[in-house]
């Protein structure tokens, strides 16, 4: 037996009437004024009163009345709560205590930006720049609580990006013009690749360390010639051209790409490539001939799912790719996109992205014992942008609730992780122009 109405709400695992008792002691109103509240025409519109006199009695009437009484009034509150929550109402229950309606929309606007002065003692001679796409602090909460060996606290410097297009009143980017910004440090429009609303091409960081004399790379779970990795390198209005992407990956001077996308990549591309003495990898495991170019397309579409096996995993074919640039003594740059913890956010599939966010997990991991090893190597960990506006809560028995805002992309800033010489610089709050302008300088 109970010893109060209050006791047997909070035992009975209702987290919206648990809410009321919760709340009646946090702001000192007894359960009965704050039921009494959800009469209250003034507060709850568009509903007529509700009389609630009838089922607000002691709790020691209760007692004396029995538990078939407590059991209906238990029942009839939970109907009008139901009723209230369910039915277009304009408070939450918390809103309801201290007469605040919901709202959702407020001004908005594109704050003038400084750029930030790039002050660091050294440069790095290499820079592996690992974007996870459409990840955000919710899906970095989500991996802490859900990764035995989380590794981004290993990174020695912190910091936030806002990641806007150039777009009319947009503050939402896609990953081209995200991307775009990245490897260039210029805005641009949704759907745009390395091109502004003219259609004049943006020079990319690719292109300032191809002429420092330096190898460059490219890698992603996506087809390679998806928005992030072509916006560093090609030029077309819009992201959906993937074949001639595609073309122009081919014409390039990257010296590695790796991914999936092969159906992109028609005969006579790869038969122009293999005139050229490009080596195409029909075999992960074939040894790369360190004095060609080498492409490497291991799926005919988007890589598999990390959770269903992908083969090879992101951090097999980086730790494959830096074998290959670091024999460069002028150094290098790679760029690896873990492409899909963004379509786990547009699925809001949380089991999707908690495979994508172990696989970044494991890549990251790899990238910093590199660094170890190779101290003039700066380590950067960034997002194009945030997708489904994760958010991380209690589940039962330890387990995580993850929820979504919605299933396409947030404004909502995105951390950024680094480590190595010039790591200071990101240890602040950046724009993403912020960030492709300092690869550029630390490269050219």
């Amino acid at each position: 037996m109970f010893n109060n109405i209050n006791e047997f709400i909070l035992n009975n695992n209702d987290n919206r009437l648990g809410d009321i008792i919760r709340e009646s002691k946090r702001t000192g109103k007894n359960t009965e004024y704050l039921f009494h509240l959800l009469g209250d025409p003034g507060l709850i519109l568009p509903f007529p009163k509700i009389d609630v006199e009838n089922v607000i009695i002691n709790s020691n009437d209760i007692l004396e009345n029995g538990f078939e009484i407590m059991k209906n009034i238990y029942l009839t509150l939970k109907i009008v709560l139901i009723l209230i929550l369910t039915q277009g109402c304009n408070y939450t229950l918390r809103g309801v205590v201290i007469q605040e309606e919901k709202s959702n929309t407020i001004p908005g606007l594109i704050p003038n930006h400084t750029p930030k002065n790039i002050d660091v003692e050294i440069y790095p001679k290499s820079i592996i720049f690992i974007i996870a796409d459409g990840t955000g602090i919710g899906q970095y909460t989500l991996s802490y609580y859900n990764d035995e060996n989380f590794a981004m606290h290993r990174f020695d410097h912190v910091g936030l990006s806002t990641t806007h297009p150039k777009d009319g009143t947009k503050k939402v980017t896609d990953s081209a013009a995200s991307g775009t910004t990245l490897a260039t440090g210029e805005k641009t429009y949704n759907g745009a690749i390395c091109v502004d609303a003219n259609q004049n091409q943006f020079k990319t960081v690719l292109d300032w360390t191809n002429e420092s004399q330096k190898s460059t790379g490219l890698i992603a779970t996506s087809t390679i010639s998806h928005a992030t990795p072509a916006s560093f390198a090609s030029h077309v209005e819009s992201r959906s051209m993937q074949t001639e992407i595609s073309v122009q990956l081919a014409k390039s001077n990257v010296d590695l790409l790796f991914g999936g996308g092969a159906k992109y990549w028609t005969n006579e591309i790869q038969e122009k490539l293999l005139e050229e003495n490009v080596q195409l990898l029909n075999n992960f495991n074939e040894v790369i001939n360190p004095s060609q170019r080498v492409i490497g397309l291991f799926n005919d579409d988007a890589m598999p799912k990390h959770s269903e096996g992908r083969t090879p995993t992101t951090t097999e074919m980086t730790e494959k790719a830096l074998s290959y640039l670091g024999q460069n003594t002028n150094g290098f740059f790679l760029m690896v996109e873990e492409s899909q913890v963004d379509w786990g956010g547009h699925a809001n599939s949380a089991g999707y992205i908690a495979g994508e966010m172990k696989s970044l997990n494991n890549l990251v991991h790899l990238c910093l014992d590199y660094q170890l090893n190779h101290p003039d190597v700066l380590v950067i960990l960034t997002a194009d942008h945030e997708c489904g506006g994760v958010a991380i809560h209690d589940g039962s028995n330890g387990s995580l609730n993850v929820q979504f805002t919605s299933d396409y992309h947030s404004a909502n800033m995105v951390p950024v992780f680094a480590t190595g010489p010039g790591a200071e610089y990101f240890d602040a709050l950046l724009d993403n122009t912020d960030i492709g302008k300092a690869l550029i300088e630390f490269m050219k």
